[in-house]
């Protein structure tokens, strides 16, 4: 999510192209740990029974994001439209703020999970979702954290091999985290859907997502990559063309289908 100068970047408050119907309950404001860091739970409309959940990792640190744009990734109007998308297809979604990306992100999962009773979501159920620079971090809780069932990760840097430093020279270059250490940070079993825009420009992106694929079939892993021609990064939100709308309706099925809810 690079180039992020000032609150009027269109990155930063372009809505998502698609839109679902949504009024279900959204909880805001809950503290998750013993620091400054706060969520809000979007729950489905009709919640009979515990939801599944997708957690919207994050990268970046908001006291450096928030220096650079006024706000924090969390009221991004992207990350909003997503936990709304997301709600409205039956899953309970979660944006969060942070400090310490990594740390924080683990911190999350573990509140989420101790309080799910209280909080309505089925712990045994958690899915993640990331996008662009926030891709490492949300790679890293993919090896670390074996309960998670699944994870969409949009235009996003992967992992760098023994030969490249695209991620780790985009990460100094933009400010998000990276906490991998190359292959080794592999996350083998968890199935993962992968959308990769064709035409996107930043350096070294697309490059480590075709590494990231030949890693997954040398290991056998399920990780499904779809190459979306015509897609230009953060297509999502500045490209409103059928095919682009199909790639987002497609990413709501892969996590309703790997949350058990067909």
């Amino acid at each position: 999510m690079p180039d992020t100068q000032s609150s009027e970047n269109p990155m930063l408050a372009n809505p998502v192209v698609y839109q679902l119907p949504y009024a279900g309950e959204v909880r805001r404001g809950i503290s998750y740990g013993s620091g400054p860091g706060i969520l809000d739970l979007y729950l489905p409309e009709q919640l009979q029974q515990p939801a599944p959940v997708a957690v919207l990792v994050t990268g970046y640190p908001d006291p450096g994001f928030e220096e650079k744009t006024g706000r924090k990734i969390m009221q991004l109007q992207a990350n909003v439209d997503w936990a709304r998308l997301l709600a409205a297809s039956g899953i309970a979604a979660v944006i969060y703020s942070n400090v310490e990306p990594n740390a924080d992100a683990f911190s999350v999962l573990a509140f989420l999970r101790s309080e799910a009773a209280v909080l309505q979501i089925d712990p045994e159920r958690i899915g993640i979702w990331s996008c662009s620079g926030n891709v490492p971090n949300a790679i890293n809780l993919l090896h670390a954290d074996s309960r998670l069932r699944c994870a969409v990760l949009l235009y996003g840097y992967m992992l760098d091999s023994s030969d490249t430093s695209a991620v780790a020279d985009a990460a100094a270059t933009f400010g998000f985290v990276n906490p991998n250490r190359g292959m080794e940070n592999f996350p083998e079993n968890t199935p993962i859907l992968i959308i990769k825009a064709g035409k996107d420009e930043l350096p070294g992106l697309n490059q480590s997502i075709d590494l990231f694929e030949a890693e997954a079939i040398s290991r056998n892993s399920p990780v499904s990559a779809i190459n979306f021609v015509e897609g230009i990064h953060a297509f999502d939100s500045f490209d409103d063309s059928r095919r682009s709308v199909e790639m987002i309706k497609l990413c709501l099925q892969f996590m309703r289908l790997r949350l058990r809810l067909y």
